[in-house]
């Protein structure tokens, strides 16, 4: 009995033994892992500083990029009105300042052209020109710009694609060509209502 007494014992101390040695393999997991997180978090605190700094420097770039292009924009209308200044200067005649308008009005020499519509909007046209190899002619036009189709005068954007037109146009003081009146001599086959032939 009291051999058994002892090997009770014995085995009771070798459970508290090896449970020890459990909590102590324990206690080490839980620390390698708290350490892991605390691994985890300075590494995930690092990357955020690391994207805020990129965030930081990509913004710096755009709005270094936006006051370049203002003060090219700035220059180019600077360009612009002396350009303008330099034309009035030429506009001034030998017995006084002649009216600039009148000057140019008198100068301007109104052209013609046929050709097909590329695009059209309520103010600009595109044409196709035939006879000066295909080039695309683009037009600014105003509200006195005199349409007509069938005979009955219409809007600009009302001309389509592929209609085949008689323009007149004159250069104004910027260089850009204004058209004055449009006619269209052919309709395109496109257009709704027509049968396709």
């Amino acid at each position: 009995m009291r051999k058994l007494m002892m090997a009770v014992m014995a085995v009771a101390g070798l459970g508290l033994t090896v449970g020890c040695q459990d909590r102590s393999k324990v206690q080490q997991e839980q620390q390698d892992v708290a350490e892991a997180q605390r691994d985890v978090a300075q590494e995930r605190q690092e990357v955020n500083q690391e994207v805020a700094e990129t965030r930081q420097d990509g913004q710096q770039e755009l709005t270094d990029a936006q006051k370049d292009l203002m003060e090219e924009q700035r220059e180019l209308a600077d360009a612009q009105h002396q350009q303008m200044d330099e034309r009035n200067d030429q506009a001034t005649g030998g017995s006084g300042t002649m009216n600039r308008n009148d000057n140019t009005a008198a100068n301007v020499k109104t052209e013609e052209v046929e050709g097909t519509i590329q695009s059209a909007s309520a103010n600009t046209i595109a044409i196709i020109v035939p006879d000066q190899n295909n080039k695309v002619m683009r037009f600014q036009a105003n509200q006195q710009v005199q349409v007509m189709k069938d005979d009955k005068p219409v809007a600009l954007k009302d001309l389509k694609a592929g209609d085949e037109v008689r323009a007149s146009y004159q250069m104004d003081p910027n260089g850009q060509m204004m058209l004055k009146s449009i006619e269209v001599e052919k309709m395109s086959a496109q257009h709704p209502g027509q049968q396709k032939k």
